[in-house]
Protein backbone atom coordinates (compact mmCIF):
# COMPACT_ATOMS: atom_id res chain seq x y z
CA UNK A 1 0.00 0.00 0.00
CA UNK A 2 1.26 3.65 -1.05
CA UNK A 3 2.72 5.90 1.78
CA UNK A 4 0.58 8.63 2.85
CA UNK A 5 3.46 11.67 1.62
CA UNK A 6 3.56 9.42 -1.46
CA UNK A 7 -0.02 9.81 -1.98
CA UNK A 8 -0.20 13.43 -1.01
CA UNK A 9 2.47 13.60 -3.44
CA UNK A 10 0.02 12.15 -6.24
CA UNK A 11 -2.83 14.22 -5.38
CA UNK A 12 -0.96 17.35 -5.70
CA UNK A 13 0.10 16.27 -9.03
CA UNK A 14 -3.32 15.36 -9.95
CA UNK A 15 -4.43 18.85 -8.84
CA UNK A 16 -2.05 21.05 -10.47
CA UNK A 17 -2.86 18.85 -13.91
CA UNK A 18 -7.15 19.82 -13.17
CA UNK A 19 -5.62 23.47 -12.40
CA UNK A 20 -3.60 23.87 -15.45
CA UNK A 21 -6.56 22.68 -17.88
CA UNK A 22 -8.74 24.98 -15.90
CA UNK A 23 -6.64 27.90 -16.39
CA UNK A 24 -5.88 26.88 -20.09
CA UNK A 25 -10.52 26.52 -20.67
CA UNK A 26 -10.82 29.97 -19.13
CA UNK A 27 -7.79 31.92 -20.91
CA UNK A 28 -8.73 30.38 -24.69
CA UNK A 29 -12.33 31.07 -23.95
CA UNK A 30 -11.28 34.37 -22.45
CA UNK A 31 -8.93 35.52 -25.02
CA UNK A 32 -12.01 34.25 -28.04
CA UNK A 33 -14.27 36.22 -26.14
CA UNK A 34 -12.16 39.39 -25.43
CA UNK A 35 -12.13 39.92 -28.79
CA UNK A 36 -15.11 41.16 -29.53
CA UNK A 37 -14.11 44.57 -28.30
CA UNK A 38 -13.05 45.02 -31.76
CA UNK A 39 -16.56 45.14 -33.05
CA UNK A 40 -17.51 47.41 -30.35
CA UNK A 41 -15.23 50.04 -31.71
CA UNK A 42 -14.90 49.58 -35.15
CA UNK A 43 -17.42 52.26 -37.40
CA UNK A 44 -21.13 51.64 -37.98
CA UNK A 45 -19.81 50.97 -42.19
CA UNK A 46 -17.24 48.07 -41.40
CA UNK A 47 -20.38 46.27 -38.88
CA UNK A 48 -22.83 46.59 -41.89
CA UNK A 49 -19.65 45.34 -44.32
CA UNK A 50 -19.66 42.30 -42.00
CA UNK A 51 -22.89 41.70 -41.32
CA UNK A 52 -23.70 41.71 -45.28
CA UNK A 53 -20.83 39.27 -45.68
CA UNK A 54 -21.85 36.56 -43.33
CA UNK A 55 -25.29 36.91 -45.63
CA UNK A 56 -28.01 38.59 -42.79
CA UNK A 57 -28.63 41.28 -45.04
CA UNK A 58 -28.76 44.93 -44.51
CA UNK A 59 -27.80 46.24 -41.08
CA UNK A 60 -30.59 47.79 -40.37
CA UNK A 61 -30.25 52.22 -39.89
CA UNK A 62 -32.03 52.14 -36.51
CA UNK A 63 -30.41 53.92 -33.64
CA UNK A 64 -31.76 50.45 -31.49
CA UNK A 65 -29.48 48.57 -33.76
CA UNK A 66 -26.06 50.18 -33.16
CA UNK A 67 -26.65 50.41 -29.44
CA UNK A 68 -27.32 47.13 -28.92
CA UNK A 69 -24.54 45.55 -31.73
CA UNK A 70 -22.43 47.56 -29.51
CA UNK A 71 -23.42 47.10 -25.80
CA UNK A 72 -23.62 43.58 -27.07
CA UNK A 73 -20.04 43.09 -27.96
CA UNK A 74 -18.69 45.21 -25.30
CA UNK A 75 -20.38 42.59 -22.30
CA UNK A 76 -18.94 40.18 -24.36
CA UNK A 77 -15.44 41.72 -24.49
CA UNK A 78 -15.87 42.17 -20.47
CA UNK A 79 -17.13 38.57 -19.85
CA UNK A 80 -13.80 37.92 -21.70
CA UNK A 81 -11.69 39.93 -19.67
CA UNK A 82 -13.40 38.80 -16.40
CA UNK A 83 -12.32 34.70 -17.54
CA UNK A 84 -8.88 36.23 -18.37
CA UNK A 85 -8.73 37.55 -14.36
CA UNK A 86 -10.28 34.36 -13.37
CA UNK A 87 -7.65 32.42 -14.96
CA UNK A 88 -5.17 34.11 -12.57
CA UNK A 89 -6.20 32.02 -9.47
CA UNK A 90 -8.47 29.06 -9.64
CA UNK A 91 -8.54 27.82 -6.28
CA UNK A 92 -9.37 31.60 -4.91
CA UNK A 93 -11.90 32.14 -7.28
CA UNK A 94 -13.41 28.97 -7.63
CA UNK A 95 -16.75 30.00 -7.02
CA UNK A 96 -17.39 32.41 -9.21
CA UNK A 97 -15.42 30.39 -11.89
CA UNK A 98 -17.98 27.60 -11.30
CA UNK A 99 -20.87 30.09 -11.22
CA UNK A 100 -19.86 31.40 -14.58
CA UNK A 101 -20.19 27.82 -15.98
CA UNK A 102 -23.53 27.32 -15.26
CA UNK A 103 -24.83 30.99 -16.22
CA UNK A 104 -23.25 30.04 -19.74
CA UNK A 105 -24.98 27.23 -20.10
CA UNK A 106 -28.31 28.47 -18.99
CA UNK A 107 -28.02 31.74 -21.21
CA UNK A 108 -27.18 29.34 -24.32
CA UNK A 109 -29.75 27.04 -23.61
CA UNK A 110 -32.25 30.07 -23.69
CA UNK A 111 -30.16 32.17 -26.38
CA UNK A 112 -30.77 28.97 -29.12
CA UNK A 113 -34.19 29.28 -28.72
CA UNK A 114 -34.08 32.73 -29.44
CA UNK A 115 -32.15 32.46 -32.47
CA UNK A 116 -33.99 29.89 -33.55
CA UNK A 117 -37.12 32.06 -33.31
CA UNK A 118 -35.31 34.83 -34.51
CA UNK A 119 -34.30 32.99 -37.51
CA UNK A 120 -30.60 33.20 -37.14
CA UNK A 121 -28.36 31.05 -39.70
CA UNK A 122 -27.97 27.55 -38.27
CA UNK A 123 -24.05 27.82 -38.28
CA UNK A 124 -24.45 31.25 -36.06
CA UNK A 125 -26.74 29.03 -33.47
CA UNK A 126 -24.52 25.86 -33.82
CA UNK A 127 -21.24 27.41 -33.38
CA UNK A 128 -23.02 29.68 -30.32
CA UNK A 129 -24.10 26.51 -28.60
CA UNK A 130 -21.15 24.09 -29.13
CA UNK A 131 -18.49 26.91 -28.11
CA UNK A 132 -20.84 27.63 -24.73
CA UNK A 133 -21.88 24.03 -23.69
CA UNK A 134 -17.82 22.70 -24.35
CA UNK A 135 -16.68 25.65 -22.31
CA UNK A 136 -19.26 25.68 -19.33
CA UNK A 137 -19.12 21.65 -19.22
CA UNK A 138 -15.38 21.22 -19.20
CA UNK A 139 -15.14 23.99 -16.36
CA UNK A 140 -17.93 22.24 -14.29
CA UNK A 141 -15.99 18.97 -14.54
CA UNK A 142 -12.91 20.08 -14.03
CA UNK A 143 -14.20 21.84 -11.28
CA UNK A 144 -15.76 18.33 -10.03
CA UNK A 145 -12.53 16.71 -10.42
CA UNK A 146 -10.81 19.54 -8.42
CA UNK A 147 -13.28 18.79 -5.34
CA UNK A 148 -12.98 15.33 -5.58
CA UNK A 149 -9.09 15.53 -5.09
CA UNK A 150 -9.46 17.47 -2.06
CA UNK A 151 -11.74 15.36 -0.30
CA UNK A 152 -10.12 12.31 -1.14
CA UNK A 153 -7.05 13.91 0.26
CA UNK A 154 -8.59 14.00 3.66
CA UNK A 155 -7.08 17.29 3.66
CA UNK A 156 -5.89 20.36 1.49
CA UNK A 157 -4.32 19.10 -1.00
CA UNK A 158 -2.50 22.98 -1.56
CA UNK A 159 -1.28 22.98 1.85
CA UNK A 160 2.25 22.31 0.73
CA UNK A 161 2.39 23.53 -2.41
CA UNK A 162 4.21 26.52 -1.55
Amino acid sequence: MPSARWRAKILRNEMQKVEKYLKLLLQAFGAVTAVAFVPFVMPRSWMATVNEWLGMGVLPDKPVVEYLARTTTALYGFLGGLYLMLATDVRRFAGIITYSAVATLLISAVNTWLCLRAGMPAWWMWSDVVACWLFGLGILLLQRRAVSLKKDSGTDVHASDS
